[in-house]
């Protein structure tokens, strides 16, 4: 009997054999400074690397998924996969037969049933999930990405490839207070030594932790870092019709209070076609080549998750927010490069997301001593 190809077929782990059995084909397309800094990071290449084996690994795919699948949304990945075409076709990557087994594990109708599944999903740019247990260091993943970056764009401005600006989502202050260390941790844990100067002469970080501060970065400039929570960036809307008082202090923006834009004032969102912006996010469609980085997506989304990742958004304003985000570079002549969520568990209601690219979770983090066991002392 054929095996049904559901939500929990681990495309992920395929992908990651499929890396890992062709790592020397791959790392022939990738730039000098590219192999130079997953060579810096690698333990079994440099004694002294920072990153744990998860967080490379981590590091590994982010970089394969950029420049050997030029940022292909999950579904255009696993199409090409499962029929073997664009980079699958290299013939290197078989047998002297011809075979890969990893690609013949399902019949041909049922990986295009699983490849309608996920298509459906699909937002108007990548969405990428890095499932990384907690404790084994998410937001130094985060940051060793981001660097890697810049690094690459200040090299080749031109490849719309690379983020020139990053935008990171922390869902509540106890989190945005961690998420400093993306500005305070030493980048010579993770960056080469040659080419830290060029981080440090270029990357600008916006905290937004206060209602009331505005986002000061400069149209059309490259390399900044914007730190915030939700409620900082979040698009808004109006209930209700406008008194004269508010009439009074609105600006030339139909619905849009200057008042807001200094106290920080926010509503939620009521339906999609009454969208207004604060002035962050005016600020941010300014800017060139955005990466988005969605720290603790669980968190973030809660029992939304699903319906953030997988329903476009409806009724979840941070996907909402994303989404307006992208279109609105689009007509800046700019992009949303990819969105990039951080979470604990690749699962939902025991379905692997589709999004997922790497998974580390905690019955490995343990038994690779990344993480400490549990032992019941009392109940």
């Amino acid at each position: 009997m054929a095996k049904e190809v559901g939500m929990e077929f681990a495309f992920f782990e395929f992908l990651r054999s499929f890396y890992v059995d062709n790592r020397g084909i791959i790392r022939n397309r990738y730039r000098e400074i590219t192999k130079k800094y997953l060579d810096y990071n690698d333990k079994e290449k440099n004694p002294d690397a920072f990153l744990r084996t998860p967080q490379f690994e981590a590091l590994e795919m982010y970089v394969f998924v950029k420049e050997f699948m030029n940022n292909q949304q999950m579904y255009q990945m696993f199409d090409d996969w499962s029929k073997r075409n664009g980079v699958f076709a290299d013939r290197r990557f078989y047998d002297e037969a011809g075979q890969m087994t990893l690609y013949d594990v399902y019949s041909p109708k049922q990986y295009h049933d699983y490849f309608l599944q996920i298509k459906k999903y699909a937002e108007d740019y990548p969405n990428y999930i890095f499932a990384l247990t907690m404790g084994l260091g998410k937001t130094i993943l985060m940051a060793t990405c981001i660097f890697y970056e810049f690094l690459l764009a200040s090299k080749w401005p031109r490849d719309d490839r690379y983020c020139h600006n990053a935008l990171v989502f922390a869902p509540d202050k106890t989190v945005l207070q961690s998420l400093k260390e993306i500005v305070t941790f030493d980048k010579s844990k993770v960056v080469p030594p040659e080419y830290i100067g060029v981080l440090d002469a270029n990357i600008k970080v916006y905290f937004l932790e206060d209602s009331g501060t505005t986002l000061n970065t400069l149209d059309g400039s490259k390399y900044n870092i914007i730190i915030s929570n939700t409620q900082k960036i979040i698009l808004k809307t109006q209930h209700k019709e406008k008194s004269s008082v508010d009439k009074l202090f609105s600006d030339q923006v139909p619905g849009q209070s200057v008042l807001d834009d200094v106290l920080g004032i926010l509503q939620e969102i009521s339906n999609n076609d009454d969208l207004m912006s604060n002035q962050r996010f005016e600020k941010l469609t300014r800017l060139s080549q955005m990466g988005i980085y969605v720290d603790e997506a669980h968190h973030m989304f809660g029992a939304d998750l699903e319906k953030a990742l997988h329903e476009n958004g409806k009724g979840t304003s941070l996907r909402n927010t994303i989404n307006e985000l992208s279109n609105e570079l689009s007509k800046h002549g700019s992009k949303v490069i990819a969105c990039y969520n951080f979470t604990g568990t690749p699962y939902i209601n025991n379905k692997i997301l589709p999004e997922v690219i790497y998974a580390y979770g905690l019955q490995a983090a343990i038994r690779n001593n990344f993480l400490k066991d549990t032992s019941v002392l009392t109940y």
